[in-house]
């Protein structure tokens, strides 16, 4: 539910608009999504004269929903589309263990100079401020036993064993049952089918276990980012003459992110151990060595905690000519950017570089733009863009392993885009057309990415950050896209793009961990191991289908009615390929090759999974009426008619990181680390009622 009121311009000078908007779900499509929303929008406008006027606007919009989980093929086999394992029943209401929240309010002045009449300035400030969290379970919970030292005049830390709390994890599904050869695979199955869903009852029972001394073994908490931003423009458009003008920005931006680990749910339990149990020795435990055996409750920070600091300088200035034929532009821009980490926690695992301050890493970029539509006449006109630009690197990209450590990516620079698009237009009476022709080159992107492989340096396993870097990609292809009045009530419209967006080189990865037994015996030297390229060039962009066609038609009746339909066709998407297979870690069996690998089997098993084409049909409908002097419409849509089946994205599992291992597992009936996927939704309906007074 939404209501806008607006005001006219009082003969002061004063006119003000206000907005407030509602929107909840108890699920949506995939289950157990739930939906809570609301947000407030007021703007105060003051004309002072001709030529100074200043608004002052606020937004404030607070937005909490339910995640849904990608799925192997297993589980959607078994469970269907709309399952969802990050939710369970808790007296009797369905509970989600992974919320997203945003709380961003926004706080705005403008002021609009209009020097003369060819000639404006408008500046704006904002401040921006809230949270963003991401809510999960953790399951890794400890207790200190006292009076048991460790040889060294520590308590032992002793991990309370508890298991994971996801229901597909795999060692809970039939496949992996099967692979083990466990007897009772089909009850297995069935209680899958039958339930499958977080147990929070058993959570709340492990965490009042007498044994635990009050430590909770699960805990729900979230993944914080408070940010604070500055934002100040101002923008400058002169017309010079009848066929030149000018425009220009200037824009200074400062960013402060408090990153951290926030309890939310002790689950029953009375305090929460903020140590990693996983870790070698007693001050490696410790996620702040300043504070040793630290118990936190609800609403206290652990785990880890940082601020990320970004400054953004940018200037822009832009040339315009218009004439009878030919209108055409050229601009430019400058900026300079840096980042840095502040720790606050000294990690036990990063106990040399985690409570620091790094120095700034600064980036100057530039870009230059030009471009022009020549008008064979007023029906046939070309139009043509080129351009190349560098950005700097996004704080995410620039530090390794932020929460642990203040490493930064080697040798990391500015990504570098070129693009260039063509495209023919035609206008006519009672047709539009427009044909387009595009490309687009990026240089040196950053991808940083976190999980937990099998395989490494031959049979060892290890938690690793992994970093690709001087990636370059290509994007190119075509569109067209026509629109004919056929009589004065039906319109038809038909569009398509065929593009193919591909990776064009083959990039450096190498991959971190802590300093461990484990990690040293997995071939890491002081955290860190080089598997050279990645051999990626080719191989498909996960970017959404690289194919798309779509066919409608609208009619609009002179009662104010309208009814249209689209068919829209969909190929070519590709799922997200895992890097670290493409490396020589794949071949690797401890410092050699394996004795049974096949380079003819290893083309197959790295082979990209490529998702089935399909079509998805759409329906629209509306009408309006005037009651007097008020105004009230209707409108109604059915997405999915057909019901059509189709994932719209997915990645491969990295956990199998050598040959042997994705081999045995690709030869199961059914893959325990298969790929996993998101669906799009079935048939879904929207309804809309507006009422203007």
């Amino acid at each position: 539910m939404m209501v806008t009121h607006t005001s006219a311009l009082s003969k002061k000078g004063w006119a003000y608009s206000v907005s407030a908007s509602r929107r909840t779900a108890k699920e949506g499509f995939s289950e157990g999504t739930n939906y809570n929303a609301h947000s407030f929008f007021g703007t105060v406008q003051k004309r002072f004269n001709d030529q100074h006027e200043v608004h002052f606007t606020t937004i404030i919009a607070e937005n909490k929903r339910g995640k849904a989980a990608p799925q192997t093929q297993e589980v959607i086999d078994l469970k269907g589309i709309q399952y969802n394992s990050y939710w369970g029943f808790q007296n009797g209401k369905i509970r989600n263990s992974r919320i997203r929240t945003i709380f961003e309010p926004i706080f705005m002045f403008h002021h609009d100079w209009q020097l003369n009449k060819k000639t404006s300035i408008n500046t704006n400030i904002s401040y921006q401020f809230g949270k963003i969290g991401n809510s999960r379970i953790d399951n890794t919970g400890s207790q200190v036993l006292s009076g048991a030292p460790d040889g060294l005049g520590n308590p032992y830390i002793v991990g309370l064993g508890t298991s994971n709390p996801d229901p597909t994890y795999y060692q809970k599904l039939p496949s992996y049952a099967l692979r083990e050869g466990f007897p009772k695979v089909y009850d297995i199955q069935q209680a899958f089918i039958k339930n499958g869903q977080v147990d929070w009852i058993r959570l709340y029972a492990a965490n009042t276990t007498p044994s635990n001394q009050g430590y909770a073994s699960y805990l729900l908490y979230e993944d914080r980012n408070d940010d604070t931003q500055f934002t100040i423009n101002t923008f400058l458009d002169k017309e010079l003459n009848a066929h030149f003008s000018i425009q220009g920005r200037l824009q200074y931006v400062t960013l402060k992110s408090e990153n951290f680990a926030n309890v939310i749910d002790l689950l029953g339990g009375s305090r929460y151990l903020d140590v990693d149990a996983f870790a070698d020795g007693f001050d490696e435990k410790q996620n702040d060595v300043l504070h040793p055996l630290r118990a936190v409750g609800v609403g206290e920070r652990f785990q880890y905690n940082y601020n990320l600091y970004s400054n953004i300088i940018d200037g822009f200035g832009q040339a315009q000519w218009k004439y009878k034929n030919i209108d055409f532009y050229v601009a430019g821009s400058l900026s300079q950017t840096s980042h840095q980490r502040e720790g606050l926690y000294k990690n036990g695992g990063f106990s040399k570089n985690s409570l620091t301050t790094t120095p700034k890493q600064t980036f100057t970029n530039y870009g230059v733009k030009f471009g022009g539509t020549y008008k064979f006449s007023g029906r046939h006109l070309l139009d043509y863009n080129a351009g190349y630009l560098t950005t700097a690197p996004t704080l995410r990209n620039t530090f390794t392993n932020a929460r642990e450590n203040d490493a930064i990516v080697d040798d990391l620079v500015s990504e570098k885009i070129l693009t260039t698009d063509a495209s023919y237009l035609y206008r006519a009476s009672g047709i539009k057309a427009k044909l387009t022709g595009y490309y687009t080159k990026i240089e040196d992107a950053t991808d940083i990415s976190f999980f937990f492989a099998d395989g490494i340096g031959g049979d060892h396993t290890a938690f690793v950050q992994e970093i690709l870097s001087g990636i370059d990609k290509n994007h190119f292809g075509i569109e067209f896209g026509i629109e004919a009045k056929v009589t004065d009530r039906i319109t038809l419209k038909a569009a398509a793009s065929i593009g193919q967006f591909t990776y064009a080189n083959n990039p450096n990865l190498y991959l971190t961990s802590e300093n461990n037994n484990r990690s040293v015996a997995a071939g890491f030297v002081a955290g860190r191991k080089d598997v050279g390229s990645a051999n990626l060039k080719n191989y498909k962009l996960a970017a959404g289908p690289q194919t798309a066609l779509s066919l409608g038609f609208e009619y609009r009746d002179p009662e104010y009615w309208f009814f249209g339909a689209t068919a829209n066709y969909f190929d070519d998407s590709y799922i997200d390929i895992a890097p670290l297979t493409r490396t020589s870690n794949f071949a690797d069996d401890g410092g050699i090759p394996f004795n049974d690998y096949d380079p003819e089997i290893a083309k197959i098993l790295l082979r990209q999974e490529q998702f089935d084409p399909y079509l998805v049909v759409n329906l629209i409908g509306g009408k309006s009426w005037m009651l007097g002097k008020h105004y009230l419409s209707f409108f109604g849509s059915i997405g999915n008619v057909l019901n059509t089946v189709y994932k719209t994205g997915g990645f491969e599992q990295g956990r199998n990181a050598n040959y042997r291992q994705l081999k045995e597992d690709k030869s199961l009936a059914t893959p325990v680390f298969g790929n996993k996927y998101w669906f799009g939704r079935g048939t879904t309906y929207f309804l809309n009622l507006n009422y203007s007074f």
